[in-house]
């Protein structure tokens, strides 16, 4: 609850300062008002492109996958820079008329005559220092008048229309555009100004108004904005811009190819002659060293190296078994003493050697029935011999045919092994040919196959970058945004008339409500009595109540109102007080000791000068007591003065003193001295905070008793002990239904 209290209390100056607030949020306004219309009128066009996708884009069609041949991917933030560059500017600049800006000079703005001027201007100069220099011509019939500036000085030059001015050697012709004037019915007189932009002056202004962004970092669509005071400049120059950008691409592209295929051209004659050496020289080697395939030649002589080997070890294997046969037949003792055992596998001689065996079973047989010696004995043994001549005549033979046959293989193995002893060496030259060959081929045939793509590429005249939407002609203004500014404006209007409210109210530093009281003063606050314009009698009633259920008064007593300066309510105080104690049915005596209020006799019975009052002229309908002079009367007659005042305090139930100002006087403090409760009155929105705290210096210093504060002119919102509640809520009865109920909370948020 008192967080809500803060809350109103803190809105309160809100309130009070709202004719100021209005005051100056109606000037903000108009002030944005004033900006909108003289703020230059700016328009932007708008046109977009698409860029090419070359993983998901036409060119990864395969019939155009190479024609950006020896490019890298490109990228957006690339092709943004690439469109707003110097260069491309430049080119579109070619296609529209900017070098010339010819504005029509009016008494709150110029106009741009943009493809509209009545008149039309020539120059051939040959000072680069007259380009980009404002001139003012003023047409007036036929006559002219020029003024520039030029090296510091302002130059008058008067001329007529279609004729040359002559600016000391630069050529300036200013002729008239009749075709136009009469079409549209333009009026010629009149103030113009006019700049010629040299080149580089043209390309930075238009820079300047130029803006190319991609719409997202994952779409490849470039946004190209250009902004000027006319609608139809705008969307000429972004057009001339993107089909600039589209033919600069496939100009370039095709520059590309071209030069391409006249280098692959180049190298291709070279690669071609490098081949053809390669070509004679691997077959030089070939016819020169007998290469069919060195592989498959390799393959065949280890194999008849093989059979050759395999060969050499029959024959071995053969001579040594007829060896050992040759041994065994020296011998002798034929298959007595010692089986025959041999190897040799010629079939002649293993008869011979079954014959052998043969004749020596028979003779064997024979020694059974003859002798040694007998004719049928030596019959066989001479068989014997003769078998054994033979078989000694073949085995010679044999020998020596195996001899001739080991010797022929020999000589066929050292030939046949001396043949792989260069292959290494053959091996490596025959690589190395290939590898040169192949090496020219690969590139020959790599370079054929890349001048088809780059021939196919230049002749081709297609951009995949596309203008999916053209700068058309803007209607309606991009700037000054007049929404924005007026909210802005009002917005900031607002906030200086709430900051300069609460400043006010800061700086003035005076008391608003009850807790300025209660944190600069340690007296009691006896009331509150609020602002209101009508019944303020039942402000004082309430009050009177409130002060007699607290016993602060009881009757027989004397109440002084006092206050630290004029006009905070006192003598307002002292009057309703008393009317609101009377209706309450006591008996009242006003004594008045501030001769520069107003008179206080019109709501009482008779008025009677303090000085000669008597108990015949005391009244139950109230009195009114003054004097013309308090201070001599206090001070002379001070025990006149208490004597009556004890005399008044028997006959009514409350005499109440109205006093001049503490701050200028000192009779306020003898009469308070003498009374039973000593109001000081505080008027809100009035009273200086720092005169607060003289109640509780009078009360130290000169000890008085009973001092109460009374806060007068208190916010309507206020109930009678000071807290803001809101005035306007109306009874329970009437706050019965929703709609009653949202009304008692507007009432109580506008007003509390």
């Amino acid at each position: 609850m008192a967080s809500f209290q803060n809350i109103k209390k803190q809105l309160l100056p809100l309130i009070k300062g709202l004719p100021i607030i209005i005051v100056i949020f109606i000037i903000s306004i108009f002030i944005a008002k004033k900006i909108i219309q003289y703020t230059p009128t700016m328009y932007l066009s708008i046109a977009k492109i698409k860029l090419d996708n070359q993983k998901y884009g036409a060119s990864n069609n395969l019939l155009y996958e190479d024609f950006d041949v020896f490019t890298s991917e490109n990228k957006i933030e690339t092709e943004a820079e690439l469109l707003g560059s110097h260069l491309l500017i430049k080119k579109a600049l070619e296609k529209v008329s900017f070098d010339i800006a010819i504005n029509r000079v009016g008494n709150l703005r110029n106009t741009s005559l943009y493809q509209n001027s009545p008149v039309v201007i020539e120059h051939r100069f040959i000072d680069s220092e007259l380009f980009d220099v404002p001139f003012k011509l003023t047409v007036l019939n036929e006559e002219l008048t020029l003024e520039y500036e030029h090296n510091g000085l302002i130059v008058v030059e008067a001329g007529k229309l279609n004729s040359a001015f002559n600016l000391n050697g630069n050529q300036l012709t200013i002729n008239k555009n009749d075709s136009l004037i009469k079409l549209k019915n333009l009026e010629l007189n009149g103030q113009y100004s006019f700049l010629i932009y040299s080149e580089e002056g043209l390309i930075n202004k238009v820079k300047e108004q130029l803006d190319v962004k991609a719409i997202d970092k994952e779409m490849s669509v470039l946004r190209v904005v250009f902004k000027d005071q006319v609608p139809r400049k705008t969307a000429d120059f972004n057009n001339a811009l993107c089909e600039t950008y589209i033919e600069d691409y496939i100009s370039t592209k095709s520059y590309a190819a071209n030069k391409t295929v006249e280098f692959i051209d180049l190298k291709l004659e070279e690669i071609g002659k490098d081949l053809t050496r390669a070509e004679q020289e691997l077959e030089s080697y070939k016819m020169k060293n007998d290469v069919v395939n060195t592989r498959q030649e390799t393959e065949t002589g280890l194999r008849q190296l093989s059979n050759l080997k395999i060969q050499l070890v029959n024959t071995e294997m053969n001579e040594k078994a007829i060896l050992e046969l040759e041994e065994y037949i020296k011998n002798g003792n034929y298959f007595e003493e010692t089986a025959i055992n041999f190897g040799f596998g010629d079939l002649l001689m293993t008869e011979l050697v079954k014959k052998m065996k043969l004749w020596n079973d028979e003779k064997q047989d024979l020694l059974i029935k003859y002798k040694e010696g007998s004719d049928q004995i030596n019959a066989v043994n001479n068989k014997i011999e003769e078998v054994k001549r033979y078989i000694k005549e073949a085995i010679k033979s044999n020998k020596k045919e195996i001899i001739t046959k080991r010797a022929k293989l020999e000589a066929e193995l050292k030939i046949l092994s001396n043949q792989f002893e260069d292959i290494p060496t053959r091996e490596k030259d025959l690589q190395i040919l290939e590898r040169e060959f192949r090496l020219q081929e690969s590139v020959y045939n790599f370079l054929s196959q890349k001048r088809i793509e780059a021939f196919i590429a230049s002749s081709s005249s297609t951009s995949f970058h596309r203008i999916i939407q053209p700068a058309y002609a803007p209607k309606l203004p991009a700037s000054p945004n007049k929404t924005l500014i007026t909210f802005v404006c009002g917005l900031l209007g607002l906030i200086i008339a709430i900051a300069f409210v609460y400043l006010r109210q800061f700086a003035r530093a005076k008391v608003m409500d009850k807790s300025d009281l209660e944190r600069n003063s340690q007296l009691p606050i006896a009331g509150i009595i609020r602002n209101v314009k009508t019944d303020i009698g039942r402000e004082y009633i309430t009050l009177s109540k409130s002060l007699l259920l607290k016993n602060v008064i009881q009757p027989n007593q004397v109440i002084v109102v006092a206050s630290s300066l004029a006009q905070e309510g006192k003598t307002i105080s002292v009057e309703s007080l008393a009317i609101a104690l009377r209706s309450l049915g006591y008996k009242i005596c006003l004594i008045d000791f501030d001769n520069i209020n107003y008179d206080l006799s019109a709501s009482f019975h008779k008025t009677k000068d303090f000085t000669t009052v008597t108990t015949k002229d005391f009244n139950e309908n109230g009195l009114v007591l003054t004097t013309k002079n308090e201070t001599a009367l206090l001070e002379e007659n001070y025990w006149l003065f208490e004597t009556k005042l004890n005399e008044l305090k028997a006959c009514y139930d409350f005499v109440i003193i109205d006093t001049s100002p503490t701050a200028t006087s000192i009779t306020p403090i003898q009469l308070m001295k003498l009374a039973d409760l000593n109001l000081y009155s505080v008027k809100a929105n009035s009273t200086p905070i720092s005169y607060v705290s003289n109640a509780d210096l009078l009360e130290d210093e000169y000890e008085l008793k009973n001092i109460q504060l009374l806060l007068t002119n208190a916010h309507k919102a206020s109930n009678y002990s000071g807290n803001l509640i809101g005035s306007r809520f109306e009874t329970q009865e009437k706050n019965k239904g929703i709609i009653n109920r949202i009304k008692q909370y507007i009432n109580y948020y506008l007003i509390a």
